[in-house]
């Protein structure tokens, strides 16, 4: 009769002793998502702004500014942190990225509009993460002499 075998779920031992946990500074990613919620808000309503008062469409421009903003935040939370700068940086990036997605989620719902689709959501969520990444490399990368 055929017995099957159990499988072993935890990794081998050189792999446990040399991982270590990392610790997450919350000041340094509310610093840094503090900042990018700023920028990234402020874009948002300049973009409504342009919007309304034009028939024109400004939103790449602003998505720009906004990534500028998701970024700056990373490097904040990076320079308050470099031992993982962007680990700090994606953080604090999703950190405002959830904050803005949050606020404008309850202000389409109140307004009876659509929300938005979720892959939009993930999506922009991946580029949230990879400009605080930007930036916390930025804040850490060496100086050219």
């Amino acid at each position: 009769m055929w017995r099957a075998r159990r499988l072993s779920v935890l990794p081998p031992r050189e792999w446990s002793e040399r991982a270590t946990a990392m610790n997450v500074d919350r000041r340094a990613v509310l610093a840094g998502a503090q900042l990018a919620v700023f920028v990234a808000a402020a874009a948002i309503v300049l973009a409504q702004a342009v919007k309304s008062l034009t028939d024109s469409d400004a939103n790449l421009l602003l998505y720009l500014v906004l990534l500028g903003g998701l970024g700056a935040g990373g490097r904040v939370a990076a320079k308050r942190q470099p031992e993982s700068p962007l680990t700090h940086g994606a953080l604090a990036a999703l950190a405002a990225y959830v904050v803005l997605i949050a606020v404008i989620t309850i202000i389409r719902l109140a307004l009876g509009r659509e929300v938005a689709d979720p892959i939009s959501l993930v999506f922009n969520g991946l580029m949230a993460a990879s400009a605080g990444m930007f930036g916390g490399y930025l804040a850490v990368r060496p100086k050219r002499s």
